[in-house]
C-alpha cells in the first residue's frame, strides 16, 4: 500500500502531537527521556513524510524547521505547569502548525526540481516559522537560566541553523554553496552577541526572546536581499530601524 506524502505528514504530525501531550504526564526523568524521543523522531518522522526526492543537503535544511519547532513545544512542555486545557490547546497548535511546516517544506523539496507556484507561500511560512521559533526557542533557552558560555554556544548552533536553512531556500541548490554558509556563520556569530549583551540587561525571558528575534529578522531581511543581489541602502536603513526601535522599546520598558 502506497501512502500519500500529504497522509505521512498526517501520521508524522498526530504522532508527535501525542508524544508531546504526555511529557507532562510523567514524572520529570521519564520527562526528558520522552522529551529526547520526541526531538529525534521529529526527524526521523519528518524525513520518511518527504522522502521521496530528497537529496543531498536536503537531508538537513529541509528538517531544521520541523526539529526545532518540536524542540521548542518540548521545552514548553518540560518548563511550564500548564492546566488541562492549555495542554490540549498547545498539542492542537503544535500538531497543526508542524502540518503547516511540513507542507512548505514538501514544496522547497519540489521546487528544488522544478519551479511551482506555491513556492512563494512556503517562504512566507518558512520565514514566519524561523521568527517564531527564534522568539519561542530563545525565550525559553533564557528562562533556563544557564551559563552564560552556555548559553552563547547554544544561541550560536541555532542560530546557524536556523540562518541556513533560511538562507538555502533562496536558491535551493542540492548542494551547500559556501556564501551560504559562510553567511549563516557571521549572521550566527552576530545574534550570539546581541543574545550576549541581552543577557546583562534585566530582561524578562520574553524580552530576551524578542530581542533575539528581532536581531534574527534584521540579519535574515538583509543577508536575503544580499544573496539575491538586490540589496540596497534603503532596506539596510529600513531593517536597522525596526532592530533599532525594538531594542530602545525595551530599554524603556525596562526602566520604566
Amino acid at each position: 500500500m502506497i501512502i500519500s506524502k500529504r497522509k505521512k505528514i498526517a501520521i508524522s504530525s498526530a504522532v508527535l502531537s501525542l508524544m508531546l501531550f504526555s511529557i507532562p504526564l510523567l514524572t520529570f526523568k521519564w520527562s526528558l527521556g520522552v522529551f529526547a524521543i520526541l526531538v529525534l523522531a521529529s526527524y526521523g518522522l519528518s524525513v520518511w513524510s518527504l522522502l521521496i526526492g530528497l537529496l543531498g543537503i536536503e537531508f538537513i535544511t529541509l528538517f531544521i524547521l520541523p526539529v526545532l519547532h518540536t524542540t521548542t513545544f518540548g521545552l514548553l512542555f518540560l518548563q511550564v505547569d500548564l492546566s488541562l486545557f492549555f495542554k490540549i490547546l498547545l498539542t492542537i497548535v503544535f500538531g497543526t502548525t508542524l502540518y503547516i511546516i511540513l507542507l512548505a517544506e514538501n514544496i522547497y523539496n519540489v521546487s528544488a526540481e522544478r519551479s511551482i507556484p506555491l513556492l512563494r507561500a512556503a517562504h512566507t511560512v518558512g520565514y514566519i516559522v524561523t521568527l517564531f521559533v527564534s522568539f519561542a526557542f530563545f525565550s525559553l533557552l533564557f528562562g533556563v537560566g544557564i551559563n552564560l558560555v552556555l548559553l552563547t554556544l547554544i544561541s550560536f548552533v541555532v542560530g546557524t541553523l536556523l540562518f541556513l536553512q533560511s538562507f538555502w531556500q533562496i536558491d535551493l541548490k542540492e548542494f551547500l554553496s559556501s556564501e551560504v554558509l559562510l553567511t549563516s556563520v557571521i549572521c550566527s556569530l552576530i545574534l550570539s552577541e546581541i543574545i550576549f549583551v541581552s543577557s546583562f540587561w534585566p530582561f524578562s525571558p520574553a524580552a530576551a526572546g524578542l530581542a533575539s528575534a528581532t536581531g534574527v529578522y534584521v540579519l535574515i531581511g538583509i543577508m536575503n536581499h544580499k544573496i539575491k543581489g538586490d540589496l540596497s541602502i534603503r532596506a539596510v536603513k529600513e531593517y536597522l530601524f525596526v532592530g533599532i526601535a525594538v531594542f530602545i522599546l525595551l530599554l524603556v520598558l525596562v526602566n520604566s
